[in-house]
């Protein structure tokens, strides 16, 4: 990733967590494609996403606004990608 799409990654969690129970599944989704993941359909309406260094897959269920939980798990899973970085 680009220094400055890296810079703006970041900026765009840091107002990710100041607002966990206020995250539309949509806002997420851009964020975690901006951070390499990609996404994939799971079992019924949940979005199973994986990242080519990480191999844990990140399970969200797009439900509008997102549950703090998988706020969170987002927000450790970008953590993960941007240390490896």
């Amino acid at each position: 990733m680009q220094y400055h799409d890296r810079e703006r990654l970041e900026q765009q969690l840091a107002e990710l967590r100041t607002r966990r129970r206020n995250v539309r599944p949509d806002d997420a989704h851009r964020l975690l494609l901006a951070a390499g993941f990609e996404r994939r359909y799971g079992k019924g309406d949940h979005w199973v996403y994986f990242h080519p260094t990480r191999r844990i897959p990140l399970t969200v269920d797009p439900r509008s606004p997102l549950l703090a939980v998988y706020v969170s798990r987002i927000i450790s899973a970008i953590d993960e990608v941007l240390r490896q970085e």
